[in-house]
């Protein structure tokens, strides 16, 4: 009589099994990759006139701002304005990033992977 479970039969529990551990061994380490690579990640920006530059993490969290000597120059408004230019552009550079090692991890086409991308917001079309 034979079994079958998943994607295999279970004529040979003992392979199955020695399979199982091995698939398991295997998305562990691409998961602690991946894992690595997120936190590694950093992504700086800087606004079209240069005069803000930004560093994100892949969740957009904000680890710098740097303000180049032609800030000095801008209205609060303008600077304002300059440093949420520039934080758009790392966000949506970060969020790519976290994508393509995701996508290594889950697959472009699986659940998981459009949860992610449902959870990022639009990307704008830049304008020059």
């Amino acid at each position: 009589m034979t079994f079958a479970f998943g994607d295999g039969d279970l004529t040979d529990p003992d392979r199955w099994l020695r399979e199982q551990e091995e698939r398991t061994a295997r998305l562990t380490a691409e998961a602690g990759r991946a894992q690595h690579e997120l936190a590694a990640t950093q992504v700086t920006a800087t606004s079209r006139d240069q005069s803000v530059s930004v560093t994100v993490n892949p969740s957009g969290v904000l680890l710098g701002v740097r303000f180049s000597p032609r800030a000095t120059e801008l209205t609060a408004a303008q600077l304002s304005a300059r440093v949420m230019e520039a934080y758009g552009a790392a966000c949506a550079e970060a969020s790519q990033r976290m994508l393509e090692i995701m996508s290594g991890l889950v697959g472009d086409d699986s659940s998981a992977m459009a949860f992610l991308k449902s959870t990022l917001p639009p990307v704008e079309e830049e304008t020059r």
